[in-house]
């Protein structure tokens, strides 16, 4: 990537970020802030030799799930399509909530006198 494609990549990044800030609640702001930072770890830590492929695990409290909406993760994901030369590919995973959508899933098909273990 040459430079000024770089700058404007940087002047972008800086611009949706500030965009951002104003239009998120603090509390969800300062989450996507603690991702980012664990992005740049990764990043960092790949090109310092780490051998396990530049992955990010950021621990979330139960409120910090509840903030991780799916509107905030595209947003997430704008934002690191704008990282490095063709930007970064974002795996998101949303492990506990899918047990959650199970269990209530479960819990629907009991209640309407269905076995959830049968089917």
């Amino acid at each position: 990537m040459d430079e000024e494609h770089f700058l404007e990549r940087a002047k972008q990044f800086a611009h949706r970020l500030a965009e951002l800030q104003n239009r998120l609640d603090p509390d969800s702001y300062d989450l996507l802030l603690r991702i980012l930072r664990g992005i740049n770890d990764a990043i960092v830590h790949r090109r310092n030799g780490g051998s396990d492929g530049g992955s990010v695990d950021v621990e979330f409290s139960p409120r910090d799930q509840d903030r991780f909406t799916p509107a905030l993760g595209r947003e997430l994901e704008e934002l690191t399509s704008l990282l490095g030369p063709h930007g970064l590919r974002l795996v998101v995973d949303f492990g506990a909530e899918q047990e959650r959508d199970r269990m209530e899933v479960e819990a629907i098909a009991r209640a309407s006198g269905m076995d959830p273990e049968r089917s």
